[in-house]
């Protein structure tokens, strides 16, 4: 885990509601300490392995366009509010695979993440997990993780 002042902070947004605080948390941050920012959302279409007609595709490219949209208009927010630099990242694939990955690749130092909520859809992660997952990617990609809600 990293204690210097970060220059590039990820905010890994799932899309819904439960995000809002969490990229809240982001921008704020990213202002206190002038840093880069980037919204990253992993699409993760584990459903089209099971897909045996082609209209799935078709869902799988309005959920492309829906994740673009949403990173479009956080982008926007952040600017807004002073980020003079945010970008985003739309990634496909495993979400816990791509977090690591993608903070590996990137370097940042600071990772700023949702806990899982208790809601009526699935999670990705066990809300006993989600800690254990935390401390491995905070190790394999040496970056700062910020839980919001925090503990």
């Amino acid at each position: 885990m990293t204690k210097k002042m970060p220059r590039h902070i990820i905010c890994a947004v799932r899309g819904g509601p439960e995000s809002r605080e969490t990229v809240t948390k982001a921008i704020d941050l990213t202002l206190e300490y002038g840093a880069r920012l980037t919204f990253l959302h992993i699409l993760d279409a584990e459903f089209l392995e099971y897909a045996t007609i082609g209209p799935l595709s078709v869902v799988y490219h309005e959920l492309t366009e829906m994740g673009t949209f949403t990173m479009l208009i956080l982008s926007d927010r952040a600017q807004r509010r002073g980020v003079e630099q945010v970008d985003y990242v739309l990634v496909e694939g495993n979400i816990r695979d791509g977090l690591i990955r993608y903070a590996y690749e990137t370097k940042a130092e600071m990772m700023i993440m949702g806990r899982p909520t208790r809601s009526p859809g699935r999670n990705v992660f066990k809300i006993d997990e989600f800690d254990n997952f935390v401390a491995e990617l905070e190790q394999e990609g040496n970056l700062t993780i910020i839980k919001i809600p925090a503990e």
